[in-house]
């Protein structure tokens, strides 16, 4: 909320007209219109009297607020992401700019910008312009975090910095995080704070926490079984990495999503570059990605606390995630050497076809689909 706005309202709120408000503070009526246009601002002299006047303070008056909490960061999380989604990534990168400019220490805002700025080009068509774009800023912005105060968040931001370079094989930098974050002491205190509520007998607090670890936890599971399968693969032990994408397809079925059961399985054949095999995985995780989704109708996860909105919103949202995780995971197989074996078999390109939901120019090599 901008200063025009707050003396605006805080006049309303104490049922003054603008002529009131001009005769008491010795000013002309013209002038405090001014104000709340935002054309001029109040002369600093006139600020304690206005605020006094207007039963506020400078600092709800100046608009300052040190910093903000995680439903500030949530809220303005949505409306970036709904921005993005109706009027595209330049608008979100000028709304994120804007509020990183606001609140230029802010480590949980500057974090949260930073995962929307990596995201965003994932799920919304984007040219390579704009993905280096938005990624560059992220880096910087993760970067920004370290320098914070908030040892959590300079902690998050150092253990994506590391992710980020060991992919981009910067392995010196990578190192050089590595040793900032603390080392794993296996010590949780949501394990405490879950018995403290199962002692207490409040349940639905209990479950919600427990939900929520599980989640993590299941995930967790899921990255190591991907891990050591790509390693077998390495190893030369196709039997086991078998077995391990099995065990992953089972783990992620918990999710009751069948697109992420088959992302192990698909890796594995990736790794061996099986052609075959990955062209009949990816054709079932792209019919996944058509069937509806709810967490939500788990029994694993009915209490974890989700945000309010209509059905009908609720499955435009899933339908939308659904296609830009569809379009991305076929953009990534279009573009990304990893994948070049697989490019070059027709029976991908009439996969792509078939199922990409934004047109695009899709070439193969010799022609054209």
């Amino acid at each position: 909320m901008q200063m025009k706005d707050v003396i605006r309202r805080k006049r309303r709120e104490c049922g003054l007209t603008q002529e009131q408000v001009a005769e008491r503070l010795g000013v002309s009526t013209p002038a405090v219109n001014k104000w709340e246009n935002g054309t001029t601002c109040p002369d600093i002299s006139l600020l304690a009297p206005l605020a006094r006047l207007l039963r506020t303070d400078i600092n709800t008056l100046l608009c300052f607020q040190e910093d903000l909490t995680e439903e500030n960061v949530v809220e303005y999380t949505t409306q970036i992401t709904k921005a993005a989604q109706s009027e595209g990534i330049e608008e979100a990168f000028r709304l994120i700019q804007e509020k990183v400019r606001e609140y230029p220490c802010c480590a949980k805002l500057l974090y949260q910008m930073a995962a929307v700025l990596i995201g965003l080009p994932i799920l919304l068509p984007c040219t390579e312009e704009q993905i280096r774009k938005s990624n560059a800023y992220a880096i910087e912005l993760y970067e920004r975090v370290e320098t914070c105060d908030d040892p959590i968040y300079v902690n998050r931001a150092r253990y994506v910095l590391a992710s980020r370079w060991i992919q981009e094989e910067n392995y010196e930098k990578a190192q050089k995080m590595i040793d900032l974050l603390p080392e794993y002491d296996g010590l949780d205190k949501r394990q405490l704070r879950i018995s403290m509520l199962m002692k207490q007998k409040k349940s639905e607090e209990a479950a919600e926490l427990l939900e929520k670890k599980l989640n993590s936890s299941i995930q967790e599971v899921f990255l190591l079984l991907n891990s050591l399968a790509t390693v077998a693969v390495w190893e030369g032990d196709r039997e086991r990495a078998g077995k391990l994408a099995e065990y992953g397809e089972n783990v992620m079925r918990i999710f009751q999503w069948d697109y992420s059961a088959y992302t192990v399985a698909f890796s594995v054949a990736v790794e061996e570059q099986d052609a075959d095999r990955c062209l009949e995985i990816l054709e079932k995780m792209l019919k996944a990605l058509e069937k509806p989704y709810k967490l939500e109708d788990s029994i694993l996860f009915a209490h974890v606390k989700r945000k309010e909105s209509d059905a009908e919103q609720k499955e435009a949202d899933s339908t939308m995630m659904r296609t830009r995780i569809k379009d991305a995971l076929l953009t990534a197989i279009e573009k990304d050497e990893t994948f070049d074996f697989l490019r070059k078999r027709p029976e991908f390109w009439k996969l792509a076809e078939k199922f990409r939901e934004t047109p695009q120019d899709l070439k193969q090599p010799g022609g054209t689909v």
